[in-house]
């Protein structure tokens, strides 16, 4: 990415986050690499209910084409520990 497409996306975060992130959408996890893949970086999204997350999926996708080339989405439900096997 160049500085102006940083710049611009810096700038997006800033203002999205604050106004159209949704309060019952938590990033809990922000990341710069992952590991044996060809990502450059990965959010980790929880929700309490799955349909709100994929509601909201398509709004964040078209916003931010403008710096991702290439988008991929990973579902998971996570287990209470009482569900483990």
């Amino acid at each position: 990415m160049d500085e102006e497409k940083a710049k611009k996306a810096k700038k997006f975060w800033t203002i999205f986050s604050k106004d159209d992130w949704p309060s019952d959408i938590k990033i809990i996890g922000d990341y710069r690499h992952a590991w044996g893949s060809d990502w450059n970086g990965f959010l980790v999204i929880e929700a309490e209910k799955p349909d709100r997350f994929f509601e909201f999926w398509p709004k964040f996708r078209d916003k931010t084409r403008f710096y991702l080339e290439d988008t991929r989405t990973i579902i998971g439900v996570k287990r209470d520990s009482d569900e483990w096997l």
